[in-house]
């Protein structure tokens, strides 16, 4: 798979927020985007998956043009995606929330997918059965990542996930998230603090809606 993002352009109200946007990603890829709070790139991750809209420019999956369909078709083409906001069902179990996108793709869960969870966070078991609007920050970011992962995404778009997780997670996830580029994942990551991200293959850097690389390995 590969992620193309030509002159991508989004308003948030009168607010410029992604100005001519335009990067690649292609298979067994992770980019990393840094920059400030308001920066654009939640809102640019949101345009991706199709949350808002994307005024002009052109989003494609390999050769299939996504460019403003809705989020569920663009999560049937094997995306997963990780707000900032985590938007978990509160009333729902961790591991239900977990399960979610399973169930609305119909992926047969893997036995072992739990298994793998486990060995990222071993605490994680004891979580299982607790709803989710009792869980701290990093546990219920936690549980939002497994949740993008829980449906074997091809391309993961993650909106500032490290910064509320211990740092023996940030690197079990990053060593995940290695060892599934491996097999051909692709991966974007956004982040505030560029110290979270000095292992991607590339790295952007956006500022008032514009971007620019600053890195490739």
């Amino acid at each position: 798979m590969k992620l193309k993002v030509e002159n991508v352009n989004i308003f948030r109200g009168y607010v410029h927020a992604c100005k001519d946007v335009s990067f690649e990603c292609k298979e067994g890829e992770i980019i990393g985007i840094v920059g400030p709070n308001g920066a654009g790139k939640t809102s640019l991750l949101q345009g991706l998956m199709g949350l808002i809209p994307i005024q002009s420019g052109h989003v494609y999956l390999n050769d299939l043009e996504i460019t403003n369909l809705p989020p569920y078709k663009i999560a049937r083409l094997g995306v997963g995606y990780v707000p900032e906001d985590r938007r978990l069902f509160g009333d729902l179990t961790v591991k239900e929330n977990i399960l979610l996108p399973c169930w609305g793709k119909k992926v047969k869960v893997e036995e072992g997918m739990f298994s793998v969870f486990e060995e990222l966070f071993p605490k994680i078991k004891e979580l299982y059965n607790k709803r989710s609007m009792y869980c701290s920050g990093g546990e219920q970011m936690l549980t939002a990542i497994y949740r993008a992962l829980s449906s074997k995404p091809k391309l993961l778009l993650l909106d500032e996930c490290f910064e509320g997780l211990a740092p023996i997670m940030r690197k079990n996830i990053r060593d995940y998230l290695l060892k599934e580029k491996s097999k051909g994942m692709l991966a974007v990551l956004t982040e505030s603090n560029p110290n979270f991200l000095t292992w991607v293959d590339k790295l952007y850097r956006i500022e008032r809606g514009e971007i620019s690389e600053v890195k490739t390995s």
